[in-house]
């Protein structure tokens, strides 16, 4: 679903992993909140960067702190 991403919107941000990530963050688990947060990325990826704190300089941190 995610890898698709990029080819359904044109836009090849989509398919980088710290937007994946982001989506992945977001969704937290839920099937719901994962469309919720693709459905997101498609209108602004940027808003997903953010929803899910990785918008800052800061995001590799971040991601190793949730992501390991």
């Amino acid at each position: 679903m995610l890898a698709e991403l990029p080819h359904r919107t044109g836009d090849d941000t989509l398919g980088t992993e710290r937007v994946q990530a982001a989506i992945v963050l977001l969704a937290d688990g839920d099937m719901a909140r994962l469309r919720d947060a693709l459905a997101l990325s498609v209108v602004d990826w940027r808003d997903v960067l953010v929803g899910a704190s990785l918008a800052d300089e800061d995001w590799p941190s971040r991601l190793d702190r949730e992501l390991g």
